[in-house]
């Protein structure tokens, strides 16, 4: 009985641990993103104030470049190892199923990934005769 109560305590202190420690992370993240954007402001002021030409654009300091499709390929490669460990221990059906999350999840991000960049693509323009390609400028 007292197994059950200690068994069921050290898994809620560690599921709460891991909740506690992402919030954290989290957290963290969000105030140095704020913490960036207010510099970033005050820096813009500053050479307003003083007449110099403007730093550089909020969100050329803020937004990292993105790389498609990394993030994907780490969870394929941990499921796929996760499915390659389950075979090595004698077909281990329930390894085998919990290596199925992080596959699809990888699966998921690269799908996505595709999807937005052929989204965000430039469309080619369809030369038509009908109106000019530039405005005319008139003097």
């Amino acid at each position: 009985m007292l197994d059950d109560v200690i068994g069921a305590l050290i898994g809620l202190v560690v599921v709460s641990g891991i909740l506690l420690l992402v919030l954290i992370v989290v957290i963290m993240d969000n105030r140095t993103r704020r913490m960036r954007v207010k510099l970033l402001h005050e820096e813009r002021m500053l050479a307003l104030d003083k007449g110099l030409p403007v730093p550089m654009d909020y969100q050329d300091g803020v937004r990292q470049k993105r790389r498609p499709y990394v993030r994907g390929l780490v969870f394929l490669g941990i499921g796929i190892a996760l499915l390659a460990w389950s075979g090595m221990a004698a077909g281990d059906e329930d390894l085998a199923g919990m290596a199925m999350v992080p596959t699809m999840i990888g699966l998921a991000l690269i799908a996505g990934d595709w999807l937005n960049e052929r989204r965000n693509a430039p469309k080619a323009q369809v030369e038509r005769g009908d109106y000019a390609s530039e405005p005319v400028k008139y003097p």
